[in-house]
C-alpha cells in the first residue's frame, strides 16, 4: 500500500519553475505526480540544459526511491521524449537533447510486491 507522498517543493529543480503539478492516487498501489517544468527565464530550455534537467529528474526519482519502503519503487516517464521511462537506480536514459519550452514528467510510485 502507498502511504507516503512528497510535497511540491520536493520536485523542484534548480533553473526551473514548476508550472503544473497534479497528483493522482490511481489505486492503493499506484500514485502518479505529473510535473511541468519551465525555465526560470521564461524562454526555453536549450539542448544542454534539457539534458541537465533530465539528469536532475532522474536523480529526484533515485532520491525518492531511497526514502520509500523497500517494496515501493519510483519511475519517471518523459512525455516530451515519446514516453521514455526511467526506473529508479537504472541506466541514464538515452535521449536526443533538444530545445524545449517545457519538460513534462510523470513520476509513478508503485508497489512491486508485498512484505
Amino acid at each position: 500500500m502507498i502511504n507516503k507522498s512528497f510535497e511540491i517543493q520536493d520536485y523542484m529543480l534548480d533553473g526551473a519553475l514548476v508550472n503544473g503539478f497534479w497528483m493522482t492516487l490511481e489505486d492503493r498501489e499506484n500514485l502518479t505526480a505529473e510535473i511541468i517544468y519551465t525555465p526560470v527565464d521564461g524562454k526555453s530550455f536549450e539542448p544542454a540544459t534539457t539534458e541537465k534537467m533530465i539528469s536532475g529528474i532522474t536523480t529526484k526519482c533515485d532520491n525518492f526511491r531511497s526514502l520509500l519502503p523497500e517494496n515501493v519503487n519510483c519511475e519517471v516517464t518523459f512525455k516530451d521524449f515519446n514516453g521514455l521511462t526511467y526506473t529508479a537506480n537504472g541506466n541514464f536514459p538515452d535521449i536526443e537533447s533538444k530545445e524545449l519550452a517545457e519538460i513534462r514528467a510523470v513520476y509513478r510510485f508503485y508497489v512491486e510486491y508485498y512484505i
